[in-house]
Formats: structure tokens, C-alpha cells, sequence
């Protein structure tokens, strides 16, 4: 389906910064650039609380000392908050931010489909995660003292969820029926790909979660759980936080690593619609609600078919995305710019995620194979990983992937977003510190797993070796150091610098959004735009309806010798 209307005209672009930003002007905005940039920034935010927080419930699970002596446990609160807020106030969020903003400018659409209600998922998103902060706050959250606030815990987290929910109703609705004309699901630029893939997986995911908040609420409020029990609700977001559904936050992850590679190597992706049928079948993969979801009713069943032969061929996609791009690697120009660097690093975090979680399969294939020969396998030599801290190093690595994939995606798309550039500099020592600190909190969490340690929120056992506590611990904190420099960063060049130019082109990328100013005007371009090719700019054989040529500057030029006009209502194949 192609997006046939005619188009108002729009106005020519403004200066960076001369249209004043006022508070009604951003209540009220159904601008979805303006709505991206919202959810980056408050994704950003809490991403970086969540993992300081993060860093305090590693500390409290390893201290068993003065606070293993403490008469209240909070760290079943503490640790179901970092989780909470990394992956639901963090990660997901920043994520939606970059779809809202990308896919109307990758497609060639004006806006955002349902633009009013993606605000209204914006601002419910918020409200929802300042009461999920107030709950835990005055007591609640799992494992709470005060039964109204662990019943607030579940309507806030509840309504962050809904919240995202419709926003990526409303970005898989934009990539599949609002695409300009000859923009087939076959051309459409990998990221608008994977944003599709994404938001389809979390759509049909996350409610399950929804309902299980719901069951939670009714089961806290009438009293069907004694509040001395309710630390069995951190399981609720089981359902995101066990490989394999938890790769779903890495199909993005993949997709921007196959378009940043392909602009900053100056050769796209030759295999572009083998890459595409890779990330789907990865968001396939990825769609692990009835294996690991309703955690908090019933244990996760780790000897699950479906969850093995999930994590077993998870591997597949991700190696080959990887290879399909090393192409462009092979043939172009390595500038080991923070983009590039960032995706590469982000798709190999993204690997060994999978490739680590397949130690979790010993058990479960060797007992199968016992009862198919039970005189010939000893189970008694097993590696037994499931149910302990293991599961917290693979979830350390996918977090890591996704963190560095942001990284690499803000300064790839910096220019586009606010008009001006992230600092180089500081942009390695983000990527390096999330890479590296999710690496070292891998290391200590997988070897707490062999070690026998429980899984979290569980404290570590007295005999828990202090050199791997170290180790979990320095990784997140340099984890977190990772997300504070990006924060930095951003700071620093959205109050400190001036704006970079409306160079359309920063990297001379070849898809859309590159065909526009930067940051775009209200509608994004000048009229609806014609393509023929997945790389629109690279042919250099872009149009637009209304009978002008792209010009190279994010303009349109007049083009007698070849006109194009499309009629209103025209569908383009």
C-alpha cells in the first residue's frame, strides 16, 4: 500500500533554533520529529538511571554482611526498578524515538500515522514512568511493604507499557501503509525494516505482559497474594528479560548496523533484500511470550521445545546479517568513525549474546538424551546454568548490544535529529565503556552461574568469591559510565554547540531521510518523492511528484527534460 494523497505545500525549512520551543507548543505537538526527539531524550534519562540502579542491586546481592543482617530485603525493589527502568523507561523508549523520527523521513511520508494519538502514547509514557518511580519510592514494586503502592507498581508499569504499545501501532502502521510512491516493503531502507519488525513483535508480545500486570493488580488489591509474597512479581517481566524473547530489543540493533555500515563504508549493502528476510526471521526468533511469559504464576519452563530450538537458531540471522555486511566492509573504505565503529561493535555484542546463551542448552538437550538412552548419559557431569545468575550475563550483553547501537545510531543521525553534531571524541569513550562494561558484567554474572549462584533477586551465597563480585560490579559501573558520557555528550552539543548547517548529506547517505534538510521542515519533504531503487540517492535517480528533480541539498530543482507527475489517488507498484 503507497501513500497516493496529494500534498499541502510546505513551508520552507527554518533555520536550526529560530522557531522557539514554548510548553504548549510541545504539549500540543503532533509533529512526529518533535515526539521523537521526546522519546530519545526521556529514554536516555532513564536508561541511565536504570543502570545506576542497577549498580546499587549487584552491590546488595553481593554484600552479605551488615546488609544480609538487615531485617527488611529491599533488594527484591531495587533490582525489579533497574530492570524496570532499563529496558521499559530506557532502552524500548529511546528505540521508539528513533523509529517515530526515521521511518516517516525513510519512506517519504510527511508524518507519522495516527500522529496525535504517538503524542498521546508520549505523554501517557511519561506519566507512567514518574508513578512507577513513586511507587517504588513510598514502598512498592515487588517485594513492597505497603500493598497500595506495590498495586500502583502494576497500574503504572501497566500504563508504560500500553503507552509503547500504541506507539508502535502507530509506526507499523506509517511503514506499512503510508510509503511513497515505488517505496515497496522490498526497497524500504533496513532500519524502517527492523522499526516494522520490532514494533510488530512488541505489539503482539507485550500485552501478554499487560495482562499479567493485570492479574498482578487483582491479585495485590484483593488480597489473593499476602504482600510478605509479592517479591515473586519481579517475574513479570520475564516475558522481556529471558533469552529468547529478550532478543527482541536486538532486532533494531541489527537493522541500523546494516544501513550505518553500508553510508559510512560509502558502499551500501548489496544483499538488501536477503538482510530483510534475515531481521524478520530473527523478529520471528525473537517472539518468546508463551515460552518465558506469566513468570510470576507458573516457573519458566527451561526444558520448553520451543525455547530451545528458539535460542539454538537465533544464532543463524545475526551471523549472517553480520556477514552479508562484512561485504561492504571488504570493499569500501574503513573510516573508523563513532557510527561505524558502534554498529560493528553492537552487531558482535549482539553474537556473542547468542552464542553465550547456548550453554543454557546443555542441560536440557542432555536430558533429553537421557531419557532417549539413560544407560549411556550421566547427567551427574551436566553444566546446570538455568535458574541462577547466568541468566542476568546474556541479558548484560543484549543491553549492552542495544546501548552501543543507540550510541552509534545518535551520532549517525545526530545532524538529522537536532541539526547538530556529537562529539567524536566522546562518543569512543561511550561506545567503549558500554562494550567493555557489558563485557566485564557478562564475565562475573555467567561465572556466578557456573559458580552456582541464584538467580536474582536471590542474594549470593556466603562462599560467593569476592574477585567475580568485583567483576559484575566494575562491569556496571562502567556499563553506566558508558550511558552518562552519551548523556554528556548530547548536553554538550545541544546547549554548547552551534548548529551544524542544513547540509542534508553529513555522510552521504544513500535512502531518504538524506534527502532532506536537516533537521527536516514541517512535511518532511517538498513533495511526495518518487522511487525506483532501494537506494534512491546513490542512483541519483530520485523525483518528486509535483515534476522537480532532487537537486543534492535537500531541495528540488526543476527538471524540464524529464518531468514526472503522478494523479492524486495514482498507486505506484
Amino acid at each position: 500500500m503507497a501513500l497516493t494523497e496529494t500534498r499541502p505545500e510546505t513551508p520552507a525549512p527554518s533555520p536550526v533554533g529560530a522557531t522557539p520551543i514554548t510548553v504548549d507548543g510541545l504539549l500540543g505537538t503532533g509533529d512526529h520529529k518533535t515526539i521523537g526527539r521526546l522519546f530519545i531524550g526521556g529514554g536516555l534519562i532513564g536508561l541511565v538511571g536504570g543502570l545506576i540502579v542497577g549498580i546499587a542491586a549487584i552491590f546488595y546481592a553481593n554484600n552479605y554482611d551488615d546488609l544480609a543482617a538487615a531485617s527488611i530485603d529491599y533488594l527484591p525493589q531495587v533490582w525489579s526498578l533497574s530492570r524496570d527502568l532499563v529496558l521499559l523507561g530506557g532502552l524500548v523508549p529511546i528505540l521508539v524515538g528513533l523509529a517515530v523520527y526515521l521511518v516517516p523521513l525513510q519512506i517519504g511520508a510527511p508524518s507519522l500515522a495516527f500522529p496525535r494519538g504517538a503524542a498521546a502514547a508520549l505523554w501517557t509514557w511519561y506519566l507512567g514512568t514518574a508513578l512507577l518511580i513513586l511507587a517504588y519510592v513510598f514502598n512498592g514494586g515487588p517485594g513492597g511493604g505497603r500493598r497500595d503502592f506495590v498495586v500502583l507498581w502494576a497500574a503504572a508499569l501497566a500504563m508504560m507499557v500500553g503507552s509503547l504499545v500504541w506507539a508502535m501501532v502507530c509506526i507499523a502502521t506509517t511503514a506499512l501503509g503510508a510509503r511513497t510512491h515505488g517505496m515497496t516493503l522490498e526497497r524500504v531502507p533496513h532500519t524502517t525494516w527492523g522499526f516494522l519488525v520490532f514494533s510488530i513483535v512488541g505489539v503482539l508480545s507485550l500485552p501478554i505482559m499487560m495482562a499479567e500486570l493485570l492479574l498482578a493488580f487483582v491479585r495485590i488489591r484483593y488480597l489473593h497474594l499476602p504482600i510478605d509474597q509479592s517479591a515473586s512479581l519481579t517475574a513479570v517481566t520475564d516475558g522481556v528479560s529471558l533469552p529468547p524473547a529478550l532478543y527482541w530489543i536486538g532486532i533494531p540493533v541489527l537493522a541500523m548496523a546494516a544501513d550505518i555500515i553500508g553510508v559510512h563504508t560509502g558502499r551500501p549493502v548489496r544483499f538488501h533484500r536477503s538482510i530483510l528476510v534475515v531481521i524478520g526471521l530473527f523478529g520471528v526468533l525473537s517472539y518468546g511470550a508463551d515460552v518465558v511469559g506469566l513468570g510470576s504464576v507458573r516457573g519458566v519452563d527451561f526444558e520448553n521445545g520451543l525455547l530451545v530450538f528458539g535460542l539454538l537458531a537465533a544464532v543463524v540471522p545475526v551471523l549472517a546479517v553480520l556477514a552479508l555486511t562484512g561485504d561492504s566492509i571488504r570493499a569500501g573504505a574503513f573510516v573508523p568513525r563513532t557510527a561505524l565503529v558502534g554498529a560493528l561493535l553492537s552487531g558482535l555484542l549482539l553474537l556473542a549474546a547468542t552464542v553465550v546463551a547456548l550453554l543454557g542448552l546443555v542441560e536440557p538437550i542432555m536430558g533429553f538424551l537421557d531419557e532417549l538412552f539413560p544407560d549411556s548419559i550421566d547427567m551427574t557431569n551436566s553444566l546446570v546454568l538455568n535458574g541462577t545468575r547466568f541468566h542476568e550475563g546474556i541479558r548484560a550483553l543484549v543491553v549492552g548490544a542495544a546501548l552501543v547501537a543507540a550510541i552509534a545510531a545518535l551520532h549517525h543521525w545526530s545532524v538529522k535529529i537536532w541539526g547538530r553534531r556529537l562529539a567524536e571524541s566522546l562518543g569512543f569513550v561511550s561506545i567503549l565503556a558500554a562494550a567493555g562494561g557489558a563485557v566485564l558484567l557478562a564475565a562475573g554474572e555467567v561465572a556466578a552461574g557456573v559458580d552456582d549462584q541464584p538467580w536474582l533477586p536471590v542474594r549470593a551465597t556466603d562462599d560467593y568469591p569476592a574477585g567475580l563480585a568485583a567483576i559484575s560490579l566494575i562491569g556496571a559501573a562502567v556499563l553506566a559510565a558508558g550511558g552518562l558520557v552519551l548523556a554528556a555528550d548530547m548536553a554538550m552539543s545541544l546547549l554548547g554547540r552551534k548548529p551544524a548547517g542544513s547540509s542534508p548529506t553529513e555522510w552521504r547517505g544513500s535512502t531518504l531521510e538524506w534527502a532532506t534538510p536537516s533537521p527536516p521542515p514541517v512535511g518532511n519533504f517538498p513533495a511526495a518523492p518518487i522511487v525506483t531503487s532501494a537506494n534512491p540517492l546513490a542512483d541519483g535517480e530520485l523525483r518528486y511528484a509535483d515534476g522537480t528533480a532532487w537537486a543534492g541539498d535537500g531541495s528540488s530543482a526543476d527538471d524540464a527534460d524529464q518531468p514526472v507527475a503522478v494523479e492524486a489517488g495514482e498507486e505506484a507498484r
